[in-house]
């Protein structure tokens, strides 16, 4: 079980990075985003949103990274105790309309 939670770290990690990397660019990769026309997008604050959604996927991976060196150290349950507190922590921030942008908008 570790080296799933292991992959799953790795890949947030990457995500996070490159959300570091490109900065306000890397804001096309968000869901929901990409589909605002590009003639609003101006009125976003895309660099706040990049650092947020970077923080966001790194602290995704420290969940599934601690998972892992749980289950090297304890036990394959810890596993199942990452992919928990990854799962509420993810439905707690998952938003189904684009209300999640407001606190983006530039006046």
């Amino acid at each position: 079980m570790y080296l799933n939670s292991l992959i799953m770290s790795f890949i947030f990690f990457i995500v996070a990075f490159i959300f570091f990397i490109f900065k306000n660019k890397a804001c096309i990769l968000i869901s929901g985003y990409n589909c605002i026309p590009k003639t609003q997008r101006k009125n976003y604050d895309e660099l706040k949103l990049s650092k947020d959604f970077k923080t966001t996927f790194f602290k995704y991976g420290l969940i599934f990274l601690l998972g892992s060196i749980g289950c090297i150290l304890i036990s394959d349950w810890c596993f199942w105790i990452a992919f928990t507190i990854w799962l509420i922590y993810f439905l707690k921030n998952v938003s189904f309309d684009n209300k999640i942008f407001d606190k983006y908008k530039i006046n």
